[in-house]
């Protein structure tokens, strides 16, 4: 499991796809509703980063100053619209489990 630690000395990282082609910058960290631990990151995507969307972290790795995901570009960026006001609901990460195909929460520690 990524730490918080790990996710502040990314603040701005690049956020890559499974092909190691950026999709954007990170964003702000979102903590899962179950567990309190970060399950979420926003990605700022387009011109300027004018849109933000979310990816798991529990696929996610980093490796050096990127995290990378196990997904395309194009899956990315067709995430679903959902508000980046500071608080995921729990319909909306719902949402995104089934989105992304992932286990409801995040993934045993290694």
């Amino acid at each position: 499991m990524i730490s918080q630690e790990q996710l502040n000395a990314l603040y701005d990282a690049e956020v890559v796809d499974q092909g190691g082609e950026k999709v954007g910058t990170m964003g702000q960290v979102y903590l899962d509703n179950k567990t309190g631990e970060p399950a979420w990151v926003t990605v700022r995507t387009g011109w300027f980063g004018g849109r933000r969307v979310f990816v798991p972290l529990s696929t996610a790795e980093i490796v050096h100053t990127q995290i990378r995901v196990p997904y395309s570009t194009a899956m990315i960026k067709g995430a679903p619209d959902i508000p980046c006001d500071g608080h995921l609901s729990e319909d909306d990460e719902q949402d995104l489990f089934e989105y992304y195909v992932v286990d409801d929460g995040p993934a045993p520690s290694a």
